[in-house]
Formats: C-alpha cells, sequence, structure tokens
C-alpha cells in the first residue's frame, strides 16, 4: 500500500490533477452538463412515443398524440450539436476571463458552425424557386465533436483579436448595448470569413464538409477506441485509484468521455425507437451503473452499514449517509468515514465496480439484461426510476442485483472496521480490572 501510495501522489495524481485543470477541458465539462434538462425533456417525450405496446402505439397513431410528442425530440437530442456549440463557447468565454463577451462568443460560434454545414438545393415540383435543405444529421449527435472543435477555434479567435483591440469603439456616452455591439462586427466578419474559406476547402475534396471529415476521421475513430470492454475498464479504474487517493475521479475523466457519449443517444433512441439493439453499450449510464451510491458503488456499504453496525460510530455514520446515498451522493462517506487511504476499504473501492461492470457486460451481452440507452439524467436519479427511464425494466432490475453485490462485497471488509471501531469505544469507554469493565463515571 505504501509503495502505490508513493506512486500515485508522485507519477500519477499530479497528471490526473494537470488534466482537469485544463481549462479547455472544464469548458467542454460544464457546456456538455448545461445540456442535460435538454437531453432529459427530449428522451421523456421520446420514451412515451417509443413504449412497444401494439394497443398504446395504436392509440397514439389514431389520436395523432405520436407526431405530438415526435416534435420535442426533434429540436433536443436530435440538435443537440446545435446548443453544444453555444454552451462550449459560452462556457470557455467565462473561464477564459471574458464573461461580459460570454453570449456574444456563443452566437458567433453557433453562427460559424453553421456555416460549415452544407446545403442541398432543391426544386420542388411546382414550385417558383429552388429551396436550400439542411441535413439535420450535421446538428445532431454526428456534428457533436465540429461543435466542440468549432467552439474552441472561435472563441480562441475572438479572445485573441479582443486582446489585440482591433475592435470598432464608439464615443462616450453611447448605450453599452449599442457599443457592445460594434464591439463583435469585426471579430465576427473574421471568423465568419476563416470559416467560409474551411468550407469553400473542404467541398473541394471528397468529404465534401468539415463536418463530414471530423466524424469520419476523429469522432468515430475515438467513439470506437473507448466503446470498447477493456478501455472502459481502464477508465474506471483510473477514476476509482484517483477518488481512494483524494482526487475527484469522475471530474477528471468524465469531461473527456462526455462528448463521446452526447454523440451515442442520437443513434441509440434511434434504435430503441426501431426495436433493435443498442449500438453503443458503453454510454454515461454504464458509468452510473457503477456508481450506484456514489463512486465505488457505495450504496451497498451504506445498507451493510446501517443494518449490521454494532459500534456507535458507524450506527450514527449510517443514519447519516444513507439518505444521500440513495440519491447517488457520497462525498460524506468517502471523505467522513473516510473511505480515503484507508487500506481496509481500498480492495472492495476499488473493485467492486469492475465486478459490477463484468457481470453487467456478460448479462447484457446474453440478453438477460437490457442495454441501457444512455441518457443524461441527472447523476442523483435515484436506481429503478433512472433504470426505466433508460428504456428497460431489465435494467431497472439489475440495478437492485448490483446494490446486492455491493453489499456482498462490502460486507466482510466492513465488519473489520466495525470491529475494529467497537473495541476502541470499550476502550475508551472504561478501563479493564480484574476481568471486568468499570465505567469512567464509576471510577
Amino acid at each position: 500500500m505504501k509503495s502505490i501510495q508513493s506512486f500515485m501522489e508522485s507519477k500519477f495524481i499530479p497528471i490526473a490533477t494537470r488534466i482537469s485543470n485544463i481549462r479547455w477541458i472544464q469548458a467542454i465539462s460544464r457546456g456538455t452538463m448545461s445540456l442535460m434538462g435538454v437531453i432529459v425533456v427530449g428522451a421523456i417525450f421520446s420514451l412515451l412515443g417509443s413504449v412497444n405496446i401494439p394497443v398504446y402505439q395504436t392509440f397514439l397513431k389514431n389520436t395523432g398524440i405520436n407526431t405530438l410528442l415526435s416534435f420535442i425530440p426533434a429540436v433536443t437530442i436530435n440538435a443537440i450539436a446545435l446548443y453544444m456549440v453555444f454552451l462550449i463557447a459560452y462556457q470557455a468565454a467565462r473561464i477564459f476571463g471574458h464573461k461580459e463577451a460570454s453570449v456574444n462568443i456563443g452566437i458567433i460560434a453557433l453562427v460559424a458552425f453553421l456555416v460549415l454545414i452544407p446545403l442541398k438545393i432543391e426544386q420542388p415540383k411546382g414550385a417558383l424557386q429552388a429551396s436550400n435543405i439542411m441535413n439535420l444529421n450535421y446538428i445532431g449527435s454526428q456534428g457533436a465533436f465540429t461543435a466542440i472543435i468549432t467552439a474552441m477555434i472561435v472563441t480562441s479567435i475572438y479572445i485573441w483579436i479582443i486582446n489585440r483591440n482591433w475592435t470598432i469603439k464608439m464615443p462616450e456616452g453611447v448605450p453599452p448595448q449599442v457599443s457592445n455591439a460594434f464591439i463583435d462586427i469585426i471579430p465576427a466578419f473574421i471568423v465568419l470569413l476563416i470559416f467560409s474559406l474551411i468550407r469553400w476547402g473542404f467541398s473541394l475534396t471528397s468529404y465534401v464538409s468539415a463536418t463530414d471529415f471530423i466524424y469520419k476521421i476523429l469522432q468515430t475513430p475515438i467513439q470506437t477506441l473507448t466503446g470498447s470492454l477493456p478501455a472502459f475498464l481502464i477508465l474506471i479504474i483510473i477514476a476509482q485509484l484517483l477518488w481512494f487517493f483524494g482526487i475527484h475521479g469522475s471530474f477528471t475523466i468524465l469531461p473527456i468521455l462526455m462528448p463521446i457519449w452526447i454523440g451515442y443517444i442520437g443513434q441509440n433512441m434511434a434504435a430503441y425507437k426501431a426495436g433493435q439493439a443498442i449500438p453503443h453499450m458503453f454510454n454515461i449510464e454504464m458509468y452510473n451503473m457503477l456508481c450506484i451510491g456514489g463512486a465505488g458503488g457505495t450504496l451497498g456499504f451504506v445498507i451493510v452499514m446501517l443494518i449490521f453496525a454494532k459500534s456507535v460510530q458507524y450506527k450514527k455514520m449510517a443514519r447519516l449517509v444513507i439518505l444521500p446515498g440513495l440519491f447517488n451522493i457520497n462525498e460524506p462517506l468517502i471523505f467522513g468515514l473516510p473511505i480515503i487511504l484507508n487500506p481496509i476499504l481500498f480492495l472492495p473501492f476499488v473493485f467492486t465496480p469492475i465486478i459490477i461492470l463484468l457481470l453487467g457486460y456478460v448479462l447484457m451481452k446474453t440478453g438477460i439484461v437490457g442495454v441501457p440507452i444512455g441518457l443524461f439524467l441527472p447523476s442523483s436519479t435515484p436506481i429503478v426510476f433512472s433504470g426505466i427511464l433508460q428504456g428497460s425494466w431489465s435494467y431497472a432490475i439489475w440495478q437492485v442485483v448490483a446494490t446486492f453485490i455491493s453489499c456482498l462485497t462490502y460486507y466482510p471488509f466492513f465488519k473489520i472496521l466495525d470491529k475494529k471501531a467497537v473495541q476502541e469505544e470499550i476502550t475508551n469507554s472504561g478501563v479493564v480490572k480484574n476481568g471486568g469493565l468499570i465505567n469512567d463515571d464509576k471510577r
């Protein structure tokens, strides 16, 4: 344990800390997390229209409700890249010290993103003029990485121009909203000119558009790499080790994975609605599955503590942490028990998520448990309810089973802790004399 701790403190943790402190990583993380409300609402409408019960589907079709339910997913989940590019640029502007220009930078990034999307000209029959048609795939999950790159480039260019005072300055006395609008003219002109040239350049290639190029060359390979069991397993181990040594493991790896997971949502939802297999298993819900009760899958630990604790210390602790644990909040347990740097809890804390992952993977591969869609639900969503929202009763039941597995893995290690605590309480409450216990108030 000492050698592991020495390696983590000297080599591993400094690297993880530097990664989590990268401001672009923070901007992407905050921007994608801001999408949660939009994604959840869109998913709820989509799920309501996708319940595969013939009578229910007939009712939706006959009443026209199915058309109504399709509106919200079309402008939320299916247009997720539009909101990503604005929110990431908005957050980046604030993080880089340009809070006053955050909205303007977000709008310019959104326009630049739309510039990259090719338009198809169609001549409808009987129409007097041609219509420009936009492929909506470009503004959905397929455009997620383009949105991230666009937000980063636009924010960088805008800040670079502003820092050199290449702006139109209005005289004193002009209202701020008017002068701010003129400040944006030169940065916006330069940004959109650059993106127009990028669009034109890609139109001369076999990729046709920058979005297609990024999707094929960058997004698809990364999704394939992170969508494997070994890669996912390594990331979970890294997160758990960081947690154990006092670093927020989730904040370190999630910002890297969230853009990838967002790219899964559209394809997974489409497959679910079509009654097909979910194509991307290793999504955000698979990560949440390993964090039932919080990092380390500690809900089972809390339940064991609540039922089997004999020491006063752990009885009180169990009553304090059970309610937060039901909502997947376990910072009081990690830092208050504590779990961090506790050698007795090292094995269950690191390996309980791995056991749950491997068993869940086998059950999903064999079709016994449904693969979760991978919706971005709040991390505090309780089990069973979150499982149903992820599209599967069998997955909701598996969440309960996973909690029971957590109970089993933590039980023997908790008994060691509890026994030690009982002995300490006996020692502290009195003195042993002539084979008997004498309380402090009777000495």
